[in-house]
């Protein structure tokens, strides 16, 4: 969780006595660096120990207990701990008992601590006494002996092999290749719901013009500009093939791509504002994936559910029922929120105020809680909610009824509405099963700590944090959205799509090699892994925990 100065550091670390969080607060030279890269928490005789990295030689100031210190709605503090454990490390001690031999800060019933850093010149004494204390579960025994910088090089030299310009212009042949497949399904699509009834083949009565195989093209299609050209455009995955010297030459640069209503509108509209979506999903999803900052961590988002009373058929029929509107009840007010999150943080820098209206704190803001606050008075939300829903369901629940009118009068309408309320559940479900299903599992990893983007130790949780499912062929890619080299995505997240499709067999295969985890598993069976995972049934593994 993030700081209220943002010069100090929260961290939350179970002890014999219960959950207290304890409080770091280190500086250099006046210049504040953060002491909280937790790489192990071990304990002995009921000791708690917890290793820290720093950058310089630092004292560490009191510490006092805290009981309540929250996560600042999703956000750092604005720094990262140092990766390296080369440079220098303290070890602190924590609760009761003698029986370390580090340096170590010992806790009275008031909660007054001291803590003492050690710099460069003891740092490799400290790292070996805390070594012999470190202890991995079976899970966890891959991590031993595992050379991480060898594993790290060998990616870096993937990335940089299918970073080469010599890939661009396939790169971008093939972003439009998708893009043409997408435009296919819903055009396709639109004309089987007028085509069909005038070619004397209208669907059942009973579905009243409602047209399933017009609704499943048109749904795909949807998906396919949110999963594959939306997701990997917007993460900057065509920016060297569209952009030169900075300056921005195509259509597909991040930059330019969905922004404004008008490209909203004909690049990628959907139930979520692009510039929301972007500083939820890159900024804070991408780059903390599995800690608590994370605003997509299952775990801790359904938390109310798992480890609630509910019986637990009522349960999974609560997942099921997410499952059909998660896109608009969830998703989108709580990529809102993160947004208006951001600009809050943004002008209390320059000593401004812009207060965020979405006032769910560490949890998600969804329609519900959004209609919530309005019956309190709380309409600001509201209005950002309408607002952002207004063009997607304009189009889908407005003007193309209207085209149904235009073309067989009121049963044509029907037909239209109806057929654009199929597409959405529809591709609400087939979204769900391919995004929520990403990054959660008994297998999978979440983190307490935090690490430094494009570090050795961000490219292994990319790894470790993330599932793929069935990989390679354009058809079974589109199906999956793309989102089959999750693994790939997260360890290089600004490429191609194409690029992914070809390095994957070779990051599989250097993680085989130095025996680092790499779950790949079909698409229905992560849906199992999520499902019990939301409702309590499962847990995932933790990093910090030696799993």
């Amino acid at each position: 969780p993030a700081c209220p100065d943002s010069r100090t550091r929260h961290a939350r670390h179970a002890t014999p006595a219960g959950c207290v969080e304890r409080l770091y607060d280190t500086r250099t030279g006046g210049t504040h660096t953060h002491a909280h890269r937790t790489a192990r928490d071990g304990r002995d005789g009921g000791t708690r120990i917890m290793m820290t990295t720093m950058t310089s030689r630092v004292t560490l100031a009191p510490v006092k207990a805290l009981t309540s210190a929250k996560r600042a709605n999703g956000a750092r503090s604005g720094c990262v701990g140092a990766t390296s454990m080369r440079r220098g490390a303290s070890v602190v001690v924590r609760g009761q008992g003698a029986g370390a031999s580090s340096m170590k800060a010992r806790g009275d019933d008031a909660g007054a601590n001291r803590a003492i850093a050690i710099g460069e010149d003891g740092a490799a004494a400290a790292m070996e006494s805390f070594a012999e204390k470190m202890q991995y579960n079976a899970t966890g025994k891959w991590r031993e002996n595992l050379d991480l910088a060898g594993w790290a090089a060998e990616m870096r030299a993937i990335e940089k092999e299918y970073k080469s310009p010599e890939h661009y212009e396939g790169d971008v042949k093939h972003l439009k290749k998708i893009l043409t497949w997408a435009n296919v399904c819903y055009f396709g699509g639109l004309a089987l719901l007028i085509g069909m009834p005038m070619a004397g083949y209208p669907m059942p009565a009973w579905l009243n013009g409602m047209n399933p195989i017009a609704a499943l093209l048109m749904s795909t299609a949807i998906c396919a500009r949110w999963t594959m050209v939306g997701h990997h455009t917007c993460h900057g995955g065509y920016n060297a093939a569209q952009s030169t010297n900075g300056e921005v030459t195509g259509r597909f640069h991040r930059r330019k791509f969905a922004r404004g209503l008008w490209r909203r509108c004909t690049d990628w509209m959907d139930w979520m504002l692009p510039e929301a979506w972007d500083v939820e999903h890159n900024h804070l999803h991408h780059y903390q994936l599995g800690e608590d900052a994370d605003p997509d961590l299952v775990e801790r988002n359904m938390s109310e559910l798992r480890e609630g009373n509910t019986p637990m058929v009522s349960r999974y029929l609560q997942v099921a029922g997410l499952a059909l509107v998660w896109k608009w009840f969830y998703y989108a007010p709580n990529t809102l929120k993160e947004l208006h999150a951001r600009r809050a943080r943004e002008a209390e820098k320059n000593g401004q105020v812009a207060e965020n209206p979405f006032k769910t704190g560490t949890l998600p803001s969804t329609v519900l809680t959004v209609t919530q606050g309005a019956f309190k008075g709380e309409l600001a939300a509201l209005g950002e909610m309408i607002k952002c829903f207004a063009p997607y369901a304009l189009w889908s629940f407005a003007a193309l009824p209207a085209l149904g009118y235009a073309v067989a009068g009121p049963a044509g309408a029907l037909a239209f509405f109806m057929t654009s309320v199929l597409a959405d559940v529809m591709t609400n479900i087939h979204s769900f099963i391919i995004i929520a299903t990403n990054h959660v599992g008994d297998d999978i990893y979440r983190f307490e700590s935090e690490t430094k983007p494009r570090s050795d130790d961000f490219y292994l949780r990319a790894v470790i944090g993330s599932a793929n499912f069935k990989t390679g062929g354009d058809v079974n890619d589109f199906m999956h959205g793309w989102l089959n080299y999750q693994i790939e995505h997260h360890m290089f997240p600004d490429m191609s799509m194409r690029a992914y499709q070809n390095m994957q067999p070779r990051v599989k295969a250097v993680c085989e090699k130095y025996g680092v985890p790499y779950v790949q598993e079909s698409v229905f069976k992560r849906l199992g892994q999520l499902v019990d995972v939301m409702v309590g049934k499962r847990s995932m593994l933790v990093w910090e925990r030696g799993d």
